[in-house]
């Protein structure tokens, strides 16, 4: 079998005709609003007593030659080479990657126990896993690279060669949620004793909830099911009932199969009037960007009234590290003029973490990542750059902006104004204060923003102060940072990345929480972005 080249449309969601006639349709139809989730993907499952959904020799028709291609490009950093879940980027990752050589799959459509259809894997290759470093690559991957992969990670286990799945459960009609419904599935939760693991608020914190380990001897997060931005297979009923009834294997939640239909139904309603649905924060993986021409000058000031006009799009976040309430997303703005461009990034985060001075301080961060050289995203052969860092012979350009950086900066020009006249140098007299004096010399501190490079995980480089080219600042207002970058179309360094206009450029965001002791690795990040230039 020869891949055809794939040239990405503009927007996402119709970049793959043939999506039309594969499984992939109703997952693409719940996306877009087509489907309803009383449809689901599950029906469809079950009307195939092969447990295939249709594709039982789809397998066989797939080349593993391209699988492994995709795997190597896209799945390898995390999953490993021999599929062991032990990638370069897993230690970077809670929860772990699958190791897939067990043949255990999480998500399934089919009973505990029993491996999952190839339309289970496809579901979970498009969408993604909320909560976890596992992002959605619907928008990255043809049906044909993606069906090909699922071919290549079922040869890691011997599972495949020698069982087929069982027939998927099919979970009938939504029956509806009433006040009797609710009291029964709130005893059913206290008598099946949940709270131990997800707390009497269903938000995470029970008894045990600390003691548990898969059956890989991973520690396992317990997730906050109140939270519909890191429910890890979906907060609708109808997806909670499947949870319920499937089981999660190889972790503690196993299967509640023994309840009856029912009993089940009424749990999934008591657990979905806890999901606070208003807080959900919609995003895109893997979105075109767009820089607003302008004839004026550029504002830094991130509260100026300039940016109201300036269109903006929210990109998706992937929490690296499970947590209770991850920021899932970040606010994209961007100008560009004749002589500069300029970046906006917004983000919510209700505590302010400004300062590192101490070792038990974290900051709060945010960094651009752009792709250098020759790529573009998803062409044939998938020549860009991983997303996490870049890779060797990848390389990628990143622009850092720091809170601590930013505080010192205008401690000291606050200092500088109080102090004008007096003639003695007040830095070298202050002690347990936000600024720290040996950290005073970093060359870099007079600008809040630092230019680097990696080409991998543990290369990250700066740049030399001549060639450093970056300006900014960042406000904390009203629980968001509000951060702007600016840089001279002009670069500086072979190892810049060049705004050359009507080609798009691949972007990425990473953010660090404070709150949550980030720092290197353990972050938020997004996948790549198309930023285009007018």
């Amino acid at each position: 079998m020869v891949m055809k080249p794939y040239t990405p449309c503009p927007n996402p969601k119709f970049r793959s005709v043939k999506r039309l006639i594969l499984p992939g349709l109703l997952a693409i139809g719940l996306a877009l609003g087509f489907v309803g989730p009383d449809a689901g993907v599950l029906n469809a499952y079950a009307a195939d007593p092969g447990g295939h959904a249709g594709h039982s020799d789809h397998g066989a028709q797939t080349s593993k030659t391209i699988g492994a291609t995709v795997y190597k490009h896209m799945c390898t950093f995390c999953h490993g080479e021999d599929g062991n879940g032990g990638g370069k980027a897993m230690a970077y990752l809670y929860p772990w990657p699958r190791d897939f050589r067990k043949g255990v799959f999480k998500h399934r459509s089919t009973p505990s126990g029993s491996l999952p259809l190839d339309s289970d894997i496809f579901k979970t290759i498009s969408k993604g896993i909320k909560g976890t470093g596992m992002p959605a690559w619907g928008s990255s991957l043809t049906d044909d690279e993606t069906w090909s992969v699922i071919e290549y990670i079922k040869s890691f286990s011997k599972r495949f060669e020698t069982e087929k799945p069982k027939k998927p459960i099919d979970p009938g009609p939504t029956p509806p949620t009433t006040p009797d419904a609710l009291k029964n599935g709130q005893q059913i939760y206290k008598e099946m004793r949940c709270s131990r693991c997800h707390g009497t608020d269903l938000q995470g914190g029970g008894k045990i909830a600390g003691e548990l380990y898969d059956i890989w001897d991973h520690r396992v997060f317990v997730y906050n099911l109140t939270n519909p931005n890191i429910n890890k297979f979906g907060y609708s009923k109808r997806e909670l009932y499947m949870t319920l009834t499937t089981g999660i294997d190889g972790t503690p939640m196993k299967s509640f199969s023994h309840l009856t239909d029912a009993e089940r139904w009424d749990l999934a309603a008591y657990v979905d009037s806890k999901v606070r649905v208003d807080d959900l924060q919609k995003a895109e993986y893997e979105i075109d960007l767009y820089s607003k021409k302008i004839d004026q000058k550029i504002e830094s000031d991130p509260d100026s009234p300039f940016w109201k006009d300036v269109p903006s799009h929210d990109v998706q976040l992937i929490a690296l590290n499970a947590r209770k309430n991850p920021i899932n997303r970040v606010q994209f703005q961007s100008v560009v003029n004749d002589k500069e461009i300029a970046i906006r990034m917004v983000w919510d985060d209700p505590i302010a973490n400004r300062t590192a001075s101490r070792h038990q301080d974290f900051k709060d961060a945010i960094a651009l990542e752009f792709a250098l050289g020759d790529v573009l995203l998803h062409t044939h052969g998938h020549n860009e750059p991983f997303f996490g860092m870049g890779h060797r012979a990848k390389p990628v350009n990143i622009w850092q902006w720091r809170a601590d950086w930013q505080s010192e900066i205008e401690t000291k020009i606050e200092l500088e104004y109080a102090t004008k006249g007096m003639g003695m140098d007040m830095d070298v007299m202050i002690f347990g204060g936000e600024v720290n004096p040996v950290e005073a010399l970093n060359p870099f501190r007079d600008v809040p923003i630092e230019e680097l490079n990696a080409e991998g995980f543990g290369t990250l480089t700066p740049q030399p102060k001549t060639k450093q080219n970056i300006i900014g600042q960042g406000v904390w207002k009203d629980g968001q940072w509000r951060v702007v970058f600016r840089r001279s179309l002009k670069s500086l360094n072979k190892w810049d990345v060049k705004f050359n206009r009507g080609k798009p450029i691949l972007i990425a965001f990473a953010v660090w929480d404070g709150q949550y002791q980030d720092r290197n690795g353990r972050k938020m990040v997004s996948m790549w972005q198309r930023l285009n230039l007018p």
